[in-house]
């Protein structure tokens, strides 16, 4: 197994701030990886991290066996491409922002347009090369920085929510890009999300991070509250959800969607959590089925196309919920 980056006890912060507190992370090369999180998490700022924008203030980064020191920087920088979620384009034409990074790099005119090219027919903009930036849609924006990106032909690629402003069609294009370049050309692939669907469907490895540390808890069906002084309960504002053990100093527990069984009558079953509630809404995304059940607190439970129809639930239907207590992380 090959390791693209090893992090070993990191820390960074903002003065007197602690944005991220890793103590060890490995990811693997070859593969694609999705940070998801809640907004203010670190997901960002661990995303920057990987892409040498930011040195941590503690501990070691090992990029590829090779350990990151602050005068060889710019060099591990070229290995890396980032899309942001707000990539800056110049205004001028499709095919000079596309050029740009092969431009600084000392590429030849002709070899540089050949490049640029193919990146943007990849990601779906063949044609639009004489076109100027900034009459460019939100998504075929995004997917010209994609294509910027791509003509560098970086070891690593890291996409920071990619689907934010993205329509539709700009959404499909990166994935297809995304999962080719990972299969045909072993291409590393990160990227944070707030959609564990999406992750799931993209993701080899899904990492969630919270308050800048990385943690084993899926990071849906997350609540906050305080655990009873006998450690078997956890009290949100609105509901009492057994545990299976916690302590007075954790304040936040999460409940994997798939670990949620739902029924249109209650179970009488050795799952001590079982809630009442409604359907307020159903997605369908990449064969799964996401149902969101208002419950006291707002729940989501993954489910099958089949079950689905099985049930046949619909947008406002009366529903159990219910789940073991060791299906609830405490952290």
């Amino acid at each position: 197994m090959s390791i693209a980056y090893r992090l070993e006890n990191i820390s960074f912060g903002y003065g007197s701030r602690t944005v991220l507190n890793i103590p060890e992370l490995e990811i693997e090369a070859g593969r694609i990886t999705a940070l998801v999180g809640p907004n203010g998490s670190g997901k960002t700022t661990l995303l920057n991290m990987l892409s040498f924008i930011e040195i941590p203030g503690k501990g070691e980064i090992s990029f590829f066996n090779e350990k990151v020191k602050d005068g060889d920087v710019l060099a591990f920088r070229r290995r890396v491409g980032l899309l942001l979620q707000n990539p800056y384009l110049f205004h001028s034409s499709v095919i000079s922002n596309v050029e740009a990074g092969l431009k600084i790099r000392g590429i030849s005119p002709h070899e540089r347009h050949s490049i640029s090219a193919d990146a943007l027919a990849k990601v779906g903009l063949f044609g639009f090369e004489g076109r100027k930036a900034t009459s460019l849609s939100g998504g075929e924006a995004q997917r010209v920085a994609l294509a910027r990106v791509l003509a560098l032909q970086p070891q690593v690629i890291l996409l920071d929510e990619p689907a934010t402003y993205m329509d539709a069609e700009s959404e499909r294009r990166t994935e297809e890009v995304i999962l080719e370049l990972n299969r045909e050309k072993g291409v590393t692939v990160i990227f944070t999300t707030q959609d564990i669907l999406r992750a799931q469907a993209l993701a080899d490895r899904v990492l969630s991070i919270f308050r800048g540390s990385i943690v084993s808890a899926s990071l849906v069906n997350l609540f906050r509250g305080k655990v009873s002084e006998d450690g078997k309960q956890f009290h949100t504002e609105k509901i009492v959800i057994f545990i299976s053990g916690g302590s007075g100093n954790e304040t936040h527990i999460s409940v994997d969607p798939s670990d949620i069984v739902l029924s249109k009558e209650s179970l009488h079953s050795s799952m001590r959590n079982s809630f009442k509630g409604r359907i307020v809404a159903i997605f369908e995304e990449n064969g799964k089925v996401r149902i969101e059940v208002e419950a006291g607190e707002r729940f989501q439970s993954l489910i099958t196309r089949d079950s689905l129809k099985e049930m046949g639930l619909h947008i406002g239907d009366d529903v159990w919920l219910s789940f073991k207590s060791t299906a609830v992380k405490v952290f």
